[in-house]
């Protein structure tokens, strides 16, 4: 039954791996704007993973870009929400410049954020479902030949 469970996580890290890797290889390709970050905090975790509520924080930010001659507020650094103790947070979003490259969405220019590539954490996705299946799949073969 472990091994089962295994396999199940293990498929689904792979399956969201590849969604990310998509994802951030499409927003790599959106074209980009000058903009201008014009607020700088922390604010609680939103991301499921974070543990204990309160003891992880995130970095925000707002910011400001034109396309087309209309005027834009985003919220998003990144596709993934990344969650930090306070101290980093706060160094994450005060170490990004004034003026920053957004990338928007040509179908919807709302839609937007400052760092559209996940490479690092789908590929960590993508390791640990694998060796997910290695375990789970090990574990499944003994507990048939043991029988």
């Amino acid at each position: 039954m472990v091994a089962i469970v295994i396999l199940v996580i293990s498929i689904a890290a792979i399956a969201t791996g590849v969604s990310m890797r998509s994802a951030s290889g499409t927003a790599s390709g959106w074209p980009t704007v000058t903009g201008k970050i014009t607020e700088r905090g922390v604010g609680p975790a939103t991301t499921t993973g974070a543990s204990r509520a309160g003891r992880y924080v995130e970095p925000r930010v707002t910011y400001t870009y034109t396309v087309d001659g209309k005027h834009y507020s985003g919220h998003r650094i990144a596709l993934a929400a990344n969650a930090y103790d306070e101290d980093q947070a706060r160094k994450v979003a005060n170490e990004l410049p004034d003026s920053v490259d957004v990338h928007y969405n040509p179908s919807d220019p709302s839609d937007a954020l400052l760092q559209p590539s996940t490479a690092g954490m789908s590929i960590l996705v993508l390791i640990l479902g694998g060796l997910g299946i290695l375990v789970g799949a090990g574990l499944l073969f003994a507990s048939f030949t043991k029988k």
